[in-house]
C-alpha cells in the first residue's frame, strides 16, 4: 500500500471516529495534531475535501475551551499554507474554508483571540490578493462578523490597521452589480 493510500486511511479513520463517538477533548486534541502534521508536510496527495469535512464536523462539536481553541487557529493556519500551494480545484477549497472559518465564527466566539483576528483577516487578504475574488460575499460576511467581534472585545484600536486594509480590499472587489453595491453600502454603514 503506498503513502497517499495510508495517509487517506488514516483521515478516513479520523472521520469515522469523529461521526461515530463522543470524543474527549484529549482526542479532539491528538486528531488536531495529527492533522496539523499531515497538512505540514505539504503532500498534495491528501484528500483535502475530506480533511475541510473533518474539520466542519469537528467545529460542530469541540468543546469551548481556549486550549482546543488555539490549537485549532494552528490548525487553520496550517490547513491555509496547504490550500495555497494546491492547484487543483484551490477555488471550491477556499469557498468551503471560508464557509468553515464563519462557521467557527458565529459558534466559538468567547475564546477567540486577538492574534486570531488577525490571522483570519490576513488570510482574506492573501486570498484577495491572489485574484481568488468569487468569493466578495464571503469576504464581506466573515469580514462584518470579525468587525462585529472586534467592537464586542474592544480590539477595534489594535486591529484598526488589518481592519481598514481588509475593508478596502473587499469593497475594491465587489463587482458593479446590484449585488456588489449592496455589500459595498452595507460594508460601509455597518463599519467604522
Amino acid at each position: 500500500m503506498n503513502t497517499k493510500t495510508n495517509e487517506n486511511n488514516i483521515l478516513n479513520t479520523i472521520y469515522s471516529m469523529i461521526e461515530s463517538e463522543n470524543l474527549s477533548e484529549e482526542k479532539i486534541n491528538d486528531i488536531l495534531i495529527l492533522l496539523k502534521s499531515a497538512l505540514q508536510k505539504n503532500n498534495t496527495s491528501l484528500n483535502i475535501s475530506l480533511i475541510i469535512k473533518i474539520y466542519t464536523t469537528l467545529t460542530k462539536s469541540i468543546p469551548d475551551t481556549q486550549k482546543i481553541n488555539n490549537l485549532l487557529f494552528i490548525n487553520f493556519h496550517s490547513l491555509y499554507i496547504f490550500i495555497m500551494l494546491q492547484e487543483k480545484n484551490q477555488k471550491e477549497t477556499i469557498r468551503i474554508f471560508l464557509l468553515l472559518l464563519e462557521n467557527y465564527l458565529m459558534n466559538n466566539i468567547k475564546h477567540i483571540l486577538k492574534e486570531q483576528i488577525e490571522l483570519i483577516l490576513f488570510i482574506i487578504q492573501e486570498f484577495i490578493k491572489k485574484h481568488n475574488t468569487l468569493f466578495f460575499f464571503q469576504y464581506g460576511f466573515l469580514y462584518l462578523k470579525l468587525h462585529d467581534l472586534v467592537s464586542s472585545k474592544k480590539q477595534y484600536y489594535h486591529l484598526k490597521k488589518e481592519l481598514y486594509i481588509t475593508k478596502e480590499l473587499i469593497l475594491e472587489i465587489c463587482p458593479k452589480t446590484k449585488e456588489g453595491n449592496e455589500l459595498k453600502q452595507f460594508i460601509i454603514t455597518k463599519t467604522i
